[in-house]
């Protein structure tokens, strides 16, 4: 999971749209963070570690030019430049290469060296086996297992590209003169774009002087939308593939509400994704909303660091109790999902005992989590899950509370308005299509 952003204007420099629009993806990736523009003579590259705001409001000198692409990432530092016969560009990268071991492997054996063994890299090594970069991205695309959302920069122009059956988001902005292509709709809003459209599954965009171009749509036979996308992973102004974050979180809300009725004295969610799925709740039940929890703004999101040594730290320090509105009451605490079952077991039910709550009922916005995915970077094992060989029951024992409950995948296909057979469900079913 990682945000890229692309920026091109037929007559100003766009250094700080750029800055702006990548900084507004941070909540997608917080390890490093990079930026890369040309002024169509030399193409200039920065990359940080560390968050956007923090590492580059101060390094944006001598970055000026037309057009450029950026990156907040959870794994590894982007966008990276290459030297190839179909010419100098940088690139950057969302998704998951499920086979690029056996990638790397086989072009070692065409004499094909890499710096890393990044996803990234195989992917920019793939591409230059092109006669061009449409070709390339066609014969990447066609070669690899998993998922993507790209853009390439080079002194000609911007190609973004999005992976063919959907997994990865990708979406346009115009005005004026200026196209934007994002991983989120909300870059684009305090940069005043209007959103446009998404990108559509396996099309590639060449982008120039601030005007868009279609140069191809690869086919597929079947789409897959990330699921995870609405529940948690988007900011909750996105749009996601023509539907709001904030609408689907409050259907699948009140889908909860629907499903597991109970008598409490007020709502609340885990801050920030469970306060959507909260709201829904709440209107649903007619139960108040009010907040247990506020997220301390200094805080890290923390399903997005790399280790759990380092989720588990942030998970404990980045939430407050809001004591007066815990106290003596009985609490129904939403969120998007229970991963391990650690942070809800032994951080939020604990605070919020000891806050004096009365009785404490979880709702869930998506089912048990069975599986590790595939098409992102937050990868687990099934025996960590909080659901791997346990029952719901079990899993409400084991988190200490009166009750839990979870959404179907029927309710999330109600509530997102999208065929089932449409969205990537395999964090639910081990089911996996590429």
């Amino acid at each position: 999971m990682c945000g890229i952003f692309a920026f091109s204007s037929n007559n100003r420099d766009i250094k700080e749209d750029l800055y702006l629009g990548t900084f507004y993806l941070q909540h997608r990736g917080q390890e490093y963070c990079g930026l890369s523009t040309t002024d169509q003579e030399q193409i200039k590259l920065r990359t940080h570690r560390g968050l956007v705001r923090e590492t580059l409001k101060n390094d944006l000198i001598g970055l000026e030019g037309s057009m450029g692409i950026g990156s907040a990432s959870l794994k590894d530092r982007q966008p990276i430049k290459l030297y190839s016969k179909i010419g100098e560009f940088t690139i950057c990268f969302d998704g998951n290469i499920i086979n690029a071991q056996e990638l790397i492997k086989e072009l070692e054996l065409k004499e094909h060296t890499f710096a890393s063994q990044e996803d990234i890299e195989v992917i920019a090594q793939l591409i230059t086996t092109g006669d061009d970069f449409v070709s390339g991205i066609e014969i990447m695309a066609n070669r690899i297992r998993g998922s993507y959302a790209l853009a390439i920069l080079t002194k000609d122009g911007i190609y973004v590209a999005r992976d063919k059956h959907g997994y990865r988001p990708l979406c346009i902005g115009e005005k004026d003169g200026t196209v934007a292509v994002s991983s989120e709709s909300c870059s684009f809003t305090n940069l005043g774009i209007p959103l446009t459209r998404d990108v559509k599954p396996g099309e590639i965009l060449f982008i120039k002087k601030g005007k868009a171009e279609s140069k191809k749509v690869i086919k597929s036979d079947f789409l897959q939308y990330c699921t995870f996308e609405w529940v948690y992973t988007a900011e909750i102004s996105s749009i996601i593939d023509g539907l709001s974050v904030a609408t689907a979180r409050k259907n699948l809300g009140a889908s909860l509400a629907r499903r597991y009725p109970v008598e409490a004295d007020v709502v609340s969610g885990v801050p920030n994704s469970g306060i959507g799925h909260a709201l829904g709740y709440a209107l649903e039940s007619k139960i108040p909303f009010d907040f247990v929890f506020v997220r301390y703004g200094y805080a890290s999101r923390s399903y997005t660091l790399p280790t759990q040594e380092e989720r588990d730290r942030e998970a404990k320090i980045k939430l407050l109790t809001v004591n007066p509105n815990v106290e003596g009451k009985r609490i129904v605490l939403c969120d998007d999902s229970i991963v391990r079952g650690t942070q809800m077991k032994n951080d939020l039910v604990v605070k919020l005992r000891n806050a004096g709550a009365k009785e404490v009922h979880v709702r869930i916005a998506c089912p048990p989590l069975m599986a590790p995915c595939m098409y992102g970077i937050s990868t687990r094992t099934k025996k960590e899950l909080a659901a791997y060989n346990r029952s719901i029951e079990d899993i409400r024992k084991y988190i200490g509370v009166e009750s839990l409950g979870y959404n179907t995948i029927e309710d999330m296909e109600k509530a997102l308005g999208i065929k089932k057979d449409n969205l990537c469900l395999s964090c639910w079913t081990d089911k996996y299509r590429s």
